[in-house]
């Protein structure tokens, strides 16, 4: 325990930086879960679009999905997604999609007392979508 103690008195700063790190990783693999929402990659997003017709809400500003979205996605804005009737997606498979995947799990709790019920976000975002080299419409 002396040896521990002294390692870590001695090596303060790797020890901080590996307790930001452990809580960073943690904070990451529990933001879906809380928010009821499972994560996607981006491979897993295209065969629910294939093969369960799921809808995906691109939650970005006009701007940026203007500039490249994925194929017959549906902009919405945060706010507007708390404020629209989205009755006819409940049965439907969703996948929200943010820039890096970390606003997308916050909509979890509003969409679910939405009475939406197979909600998921795209783990990393677009930036992961295009990283995977996958396309993008670019007009609309």
């Amino acid at each position: 325990m002396q040896q521990f103690l002294l390692f870590i008195g001695q090596h303060w700063m790797l020890v901080l930086l590996f307790i930001v790190i452990l809580g960073a990783i943690i904070w990451l693999e529990t933001q879906g879960k809380v928010s009821g929402m499972s994560r996607v990659s981006p491979q897993e997003a295209i065969n629910m679009i294939n093969r369960q017709s799921a809808v995906v809400f691109d939650i970005r500003d006009k701007n940026a999905f203007t500039q490249g979205h994925i194929a017959h996605s549906h902009n919405f804005s945060q706010s507007e997604l708390s404020s629209k009737d989205l009755s006819k997606y409940q049965e439907s498979p969703i996948i929200l999609v943010c820039n890096t995947g970390t606003s997308a799990p916050k909509l979890g709790q509003t969409l679910k007392a939405k009475g939406l019920k197979q909600l998921y976000f795209l783990q990393g975002g677009i930036t992961a979508w295009t990283n995977a080299n996958l396309p993008l419409v670019k007009k609309r």
